[in-house]
């Protein structure tokens, strides 16, 4: 399939090592040539750049070029999928189910469209294209209204989709800008208000996609250099190394007593347990604020789990701030950097979960797993380990590669696994006063799965999840689809959600969503 996306540009960029990205010279005429395809051969506007910005590219995409999927990016804003550029079979593969991809949509500080153009433009101009709307497209009237009190923006006019859905909307679009110019008066405008068709063309998009039926994927759009794509593989490896280095000394003690590690006393072992999960197995979940204060998405969730678990099985416990130190210990030196603000909740939760699957073993999901149906019971069978995992790596970057997640683990009690995770976390901190890496216990553990047989091998034998754990959370905000849910839910019962998404529970129609769906189940 002949799948191009062009990255707009107007000065030199480092080369993208994905053949399906084109440079676009946009703006080229009368500038000096920079070695890409410029906008200005063929049926052009190029020349009308200061006032159309990226448009005289997509013109001239429109005019002059033929291909089955066309996408548009910036040369310092791409579509990312956790962190990665979008790969030329994950396009393909999402435009077999939906008709376009699009960039997620923000809410509008200000309240609405409307507001939000008017706050940082003149909103006459906004006001002219809905009259000229009125007079060219009449049945566009409503979708422009209903557009600019939605306080629902996207940005940027980026998206990828077929050839001849970007057509249709280039008909359309340009119709309407064309006689827009004809009637706005750009001598009262500086160079940065001048770019006025390409501030109103951002916001007609979102009239023309209230009036489509087309089914519509949503991917997160993300500020970055091109030069940058490498450079976040090679900080990976450079992070990794580091932890590394800092763990040698751990290492070495485990590798003296490889033959008998359990005759090397662990600080967490000199504890009193006074839980005993009523003779079942945990499942543990925290949210340090407690459940009464969390946001709605979060006890949404832990409802979820609560109300799933195979109750003659296993056993919820929810950690707070108030309860933790009744099942872990942490180190003086933890505790001392926690009150000094080095570490922070976020961390201090990471060390948590790795005590506690060592103390007691059990099932640690984060607060943000949506929960469908029940656990299988299998999944509390004893000496068992499993995490979600994945065919393949989530973002290149990532040194997990998909095999494992942190955030969703049933580890038996006093495992190896559970236990170099807990003192690694520890001697790092030890030794340091930040963190070099969000991701730290990826670290860990991947120098676990590169040490120990007896890990790797846990990891290896856990069954690969299906991808549908993220579904719910690209469409929380979209109208709830029976089908496409009991699609996913088929697959999987773990659904990855995220607190800080402004949830809302029906569309700007009144429909419910996915979220609304959700609630109601509970």
């Amino acid at each position: 399939m002949d799948t191009r996306i062009y990255v707009m540009t107007h000065k030199q960029i480092a080369p993208i090592e994905n053949d399906i990205y084109i440079p676009l010279h946009v703006g080229r005429k009368g500038k000096e040539d920079l070695g890409y395809q410029g906008d200005d051969a063929g049926a052009s506007i190029s020349e009308k750049n200061d006032r159309y910005c990226e448009l005289t590219g997509l013109y001239w995409l429109w005019k002059n070029v033929s291909c089955d999927i066309v996408g548009i990016c910036h040369y310092r804003r791409f579509f990312v999928k956790d962190e990665q550029i979008l790969e030329k079979e994950y396009v393909e593969e999402v435009l077999k189910k939906y008709s376009m991809i699009i960039p997620d949509s923000r809410c509008s500080e200000e309240g609405s469209m409307e507001t939000h153009y008017a706050a940082r433009h003149d909103i006459e101009d906004l006001l002219l294209c809905g009259e000229i709307i009125e007079e060219k497209y009449p049945e566009y009237t409503e979708a422009f209204q209903v557009a600019m009190k939605s306080n629902l923006i996207s940005m940027g006019n980026m998206w990828i989709t077929r050839k001849e859905i970007f057509d249709a909307y280039c008909t359309w679009l340009f119709d309407i800008l064309f006689e827009a110019e004809k009637r706005i008066d750009f001598t009262k405008y500086d160079a940065y208000q001048g770019r006025v068709m390409g501030f109103l063309s951002e916001r007609l998009f979102r009239v023309w996609l209230l009036k489509q039926e087309y089914s519509i994927r949503e991917e997160q759009v993300k500020m970055i250099e091109t030069k940058d794509f490498l450079n976040d593989i090679k900080g990976m490896q450079l992070k990794y190394q580091y932890m590394k280095t800092t763990l040698k000394p751990l290492l070495q003690i485990y590798d003296s007593y490889a033959n008998s590690i359990d005759s090397v006393k662990s600080l967490a072992e000199d504890f009193y347990q006074k839980d005993d999960f009523e003779g079942k197995i945990p499942v543990w979940v925290c949210w340090w604020q407690g459940e009464d204060t969390a946001p709605e998405l979060v006890k949404t969730c832990i409802n979820s789990i609560r109300k799933n678990i195979p109750e003659e099985k296993a056993v919820l416990r929810l950690i707070t701030l108030e309860n933790c130190m009744e099942y872990v210990t942490f180190t003086d030196t933890v505790i001392k950097k926690f009150q000094e603000g080095k570490i922070t909740l976020t961390h201090l939760s990471d060390m948590l979960r790795a005590e506690l699957l060592y103390r007691y073993g059990g099932l640690w999901l984060d607060a943000t797993y949506y929960v469908s149906g029940n656990i299988k019971d299998s999944l509390f069978e004893k000496d068992r380990f499993w995490t979600l995992k994945y065919p393949t790596y989530i973002w290149k970057s990532d040194i997990t590669q998909g095999r494992w997640s942190c955030n969703a683990l049933r580890v038996p009690p006093k495992s190896l696994f559970a236990r170099f995770l807990m003192e690694g976390l520890w001697v790092y901190w030890e030794v340091n006063d930040s963190l070099i890496n969000d991701f730290w216990m990826d670290d860990v553990i991947a120098l676990e799965y590169e040490t120990f047989p007896e890990v790797r091998k846990g990891i290896e034998e856990c069954p690969v999840s299906d991808a549908s754990v993220f579904e719910l959370q690209k469409n929380l905000n979209r109208k709830f689809d029976a089908k496409k849910y009991q699609d996913w839910t088929q697959k999987v019962n773990f659904f990855k959600l995220n607190w800080r998404m402004e949830a809302e529970e029906r569309t700007i129609t009144q429909e419910l969503t996915f979220w609304g769906y959700l609630k109601e189940q509970l």
